[in-house]
């Protein structure tokens, strides 16, 4: 008996100096991304060396859906939005019920409608619609399901004409709903800027 406790203390020992050192790598290397964004070669290693942690993989997703809405090469952009695809399946395999790998599945969608609109725009639509309704009902009081619903809906109406009234209504719901998120370690908490952006630029004639 003495034996057993001894090795089942030893792996929860293990497995306690694991998480630890994962969580201050990923620290670090967020640090290092929000320095230079394109610089995602940590979140490749780490994505090797802890393959059951979702956040590496998340972030080298992010980053590569990010860079294509700014990047004017669309052949570069296509490499990188196939390559978040790949980890974003993964990423939906293995977290079926996560609303922050939904959003990304939203703006991945979204990315590549910027890319093709002539042939994305309808059929990726009413998906990027359903993955917000989908992310709002297991979290209706993540700002970035908030966010991200309302910012697509204000860019849509650029083109459709739709009123925008209540979705401007929901930036500022999803601004108060930054003020009070709390993410744990190294979780998403990206937006409030854009959130602000929104109610500054599109939203300022309507609020």
């Amino acid at each position: 008996m003495k034996t057993f406790l001894i090795t089942i203390a030893t792996l929860i020992s293990v497995s306690t100096f694991a998480q630890k050192n994962f969580e201050a790598e990923m620290s670090k290397s967020l640090i290092e991304w929000k320095q230079n964004s394109s610089s995602t070669a940590n979140f490749e290693q780490l994505s090797k060396d802890f393959p059951k942690e979702w956040l590496p993989k998340y972030y080298l997703a992010f980053s590569e859906v990010l860079s294509t809405f700014e990047n004017k090469n669309i052949e570069e952009n296509y490499k990188k939005l196939d390559k978040a695809k790949a980890i974003i399946d993964e990423l939906q395999a293995e977290n079926l019920m996560n609303p922050e790998i939904l959003n990304l599945k939203a703006l991945y969608l979204t990315a590549e409608i910027v890319q093709n609109p002539m042939q994305k725009g309808a059929e990726n639509t009413p998906i990027i619609q359903q993955l917000y309704t989908k992310s709002l009902v297991l979290n209706p009081s993540n700002p970035r399901s908030v966010l991200g619903s309302a910012e697509f809906n204000i860019n849509l109406a650029n083109y459709s004409g739709a009123n925008i009234t209540q979705d401007c209504e929901n930036v500022k719901k999803a601004l108060v709903l930054f003020d009070t998120d709390q993410p744990k370690k190294n979780e998403p908490k990206w937006g409030k800027d854009r959130a602000e952006n929104l109610l500054n630029n599109q939203c300022k004639s309507i609020l």
